[in-house]
């Protein structure tokens, strides 16, 4: 056993021991069946019991809960005028220690080690409900994580007398270490797992460190959530652009009455065909590509659009243009071709552009993630922007926003690629405030 463990053990010992020599003592000297019934040995008894938790020499569980030990203070005041009886105290310190277990569950984050994000979002409103007992949310608590790191009753609780008896930061790293990766019992996922491991054992919070897998994990979605988030914008963006193509010229009502025929006209010649059958399109009833769409009406990029006369036609020819025309920038580097580990996730897509190709350079350059561009920036960035930037006489001094590798001053990354990147979303509401049109 550590010392700090030994010493809280002595301590506590030390304070069970004290207490049965008052009791005995009264009873032999004093002839009292309890301390209570004297009150030389009841003073003696309750200071003991409140120097226990008032004036610890240890860092213990309830060391620094100030409002707590000041209303426990309060109630050993009451317990020498028989205001408030020990079993009352017992009890409020039982449910005090509950309430620690609690906020030590909810500030380590150990919620976002369960399964999925749905239980994760289920067990933090648990977290929350102080309605839920402590006991009830251990419960649930080992239940989520029955089947990860956490294995069972045994385990779990031994995971956290670890972290109470931690003599050390390097200590407390190993314990979650252990815990959470178990490089013993699974060490090829503890592998893949390497970067989270050595973050705990540089000192990175447990925290901080499940709120970057998280991130890692939302940045690492693939081609498929991004088709689908791109399908959940074409009924929105069809109706925007009918409404921006045909309301140009309709200043109120009755103007729009007079000329609709007209602009309906006038748009209709202007549409290409159905980049499927070949049909004319309805002004007021087609499908755009939305990446054509933003590429084109907001950055305004020489990007041919690619429209559908209806559902059916995009369902037949949308992913196989999607593939051809807006292949991910990153090319035969993209992470989704080289690793099979890509995390899929509920969420919305991270799809985006590089800034400065679709803002500066007139390059429509889109890719898979923001974790693909990161991965890819510095092969981006000199095979595009540096030669680019030659040929446009564009001049950008984005040295200071790089991060060179101290043993090789050639290979560099992005010091923040958020700096570099406007995602497809983003791009969206910029594109809807410009225009004037909210997409609901």
């Amino acid at each position: 056993m550590k010392p700090k463990a030994i010493a809280l053990q002595k301590e506590r010992q030390s304070c069970i021991d004290d207490v049965q020599s008052i009791k005995t003592s009264c009873a032999r000297d004093h002839g009292k069946r309890h301390p209570i019934e004297c009150p030389e040995c009841w003073t003696r008894l309750l200071n003991r019991i409140r120097d226990r938790y008032l004036n610890s020499a240890s860092k213990e569980w309830f060391s620094g809960r100030r409002p707590f030990l000041l209303e426990l203070d309060t109630m050993f005041s009451k317990a020498h005028n028989f205001e408030v009886d020990l079993k009352t105290i017992e009890q409020r310190i039982v449910d005090e220690k509950k309430e620690w277990y609690r906020d030590k569950v909810k500030n380590i984050g150990l919620q976002h080690a369960t399964k999925s994000p749905s239980e994760d979002r289920i067990l933090q409103l648990k977290i929350n409900d102080r309605s839920i007992s402590a006991d009830q949310l251990a419960s649930e608590l080992r239940t989520s994580l029955s089947d990860g790191a956490v294995r069972n009753h045994e385990a779990f609780d031994k995971f956290i007398e670890q972290l109470r008896n931690a003599s050390s930061p390097q200590a407390r790293a190993e314990a979650y270490v252990n815990t959470f990766f178990q490089p013993a019992h699974d060490p090829r996922g503890a592998a893949k797992a390497q970067k989270y491991i050595d973050m705990i054992r540089d000192g990175t919070s447990i925290a901080d460190t499940i709120n970057a897998m998280i991130r890692d994990r939302h940045i690492a979605k693939g081609d498929q959530d991004q088709k689908q988030a791109l399908h959940k914008q074409l009924e929105e963006l069809k109706r925007a652009k009918a409404a921006h193509e045909l309301g140009k010229a309709k200043n109120d009502k009755a103007q729009q009455d007079e000329t609709r025929e007209t602009t309906v006209s006038d748009d209709q010649r202007d549409l290409p065909p159905c980049s499927v059958c070949t049909k004319a399109l309805d002004a007021q009833d087609f499908i755009i590509c939305p990446l054509c769409q933003i590429l084109g009406d907001y950055y305004g990029l020489r990007v041919e659009p690619t429209l559908f006369c209806s559902q059916k036609c995009e369902n037949e020819r949308y992913e196989a243009h999607v593939e051809a025309a807006h292949e991910c920038a990153s090319g035969q580097r993209c992470v989704l071709l080289h690793d099979e580990d890509v995390e899929m996730d509920d969420g919305r897509t991270v799809l985006v552009f590089c800034r400065e190709c679709v803002g500066t350079l007139g390059i429509p350059s889109v890719f898979c993630s923001a974790r693909c561009f990161n991965e890819n920036f510095q092969y981006h960035r000199d095979g595009i922007h540096v030669s680019k930037r030659k040929s446009t006489q564009h001049d950008a001094r984005d040295e200071n926003q790089l991060e060179f590798d101290p043993d090789d001053k050639t290979r560099y990354r992005a010091r923040k690629i958020e700096e570099h990147l406007v995602t497809f979303d983003n791009a969206i509401e910029e594109w809807q405030q410009k225009t004037g049109f909210a997409v609901k």
